[in-house]
């Protein structure tokens, strides 16, 4: 899923207007409901990141999918904040993306707090899901998610 969000190969509003269906922001109610509105430059889903990687990405998240993208690029200080962002790269679109078709499908509404919380637990449930042997890349992978989330 989010492969085809960075392709900007999903069903968003942009993309159905071309096939005669008219889609707003089901988080703000802005007409033109973009891959880039959607996943960075609406309130709703500008609020879910800050909230969830703003200790991770630091000044690094904006509005601007260019700058947010770009910023997931760079070479992290560590193996650890390197896994830790696409991670919370791949949950943060995930998690906005079925909440934006909950909302488009009529199911129930969910505040940005509890999807925060959500993210945080499927992080979480990721990373101790991971085997762990004496001396993994990996260990301790938790602990720097607890120093940033």
């Amino acid at each position: 899923m989010a492969w085809l969000a960075f392709r900007d190969r999903l069903s968003t509003g942009d993309r159905m207007r071309s096939w005669g269906i008219e889609q707003c922001c089901m988080f703000c109610g802005e007409k033109n409901e973009t891959r880039d509105h959607l996943f960075f430059a609406c309130p709703y889903s500008f609020t879910v990141w800050t909230n969830t990687a703003k200790r991770l990405l630091g000044g690094a998240i904006t509005p601007d999918r260019t700058d947010t993208v770009a910023s997931l690029m760079l070479p992290a200080r560590t193996r650890h904040d390197h896994v830790l962002k696409m991670m919370v790269f791949q949950t943060v679109f995930y998690s906005v993306w079925k909440e934006r078709n909950s909302r488009r499908h009529g199911g129930v509404w969910v505040t940005t707090e509890k999807i925060t919380r959500t993210i945080d637990k499927q992080i979480r449930n990721r990373i101790s899901s991971l085997r762990y042997v004496k001396n993994h890349p990996l260990e301790g992978l938790m602990r720097r998610w607890f120093e940033v989330s």
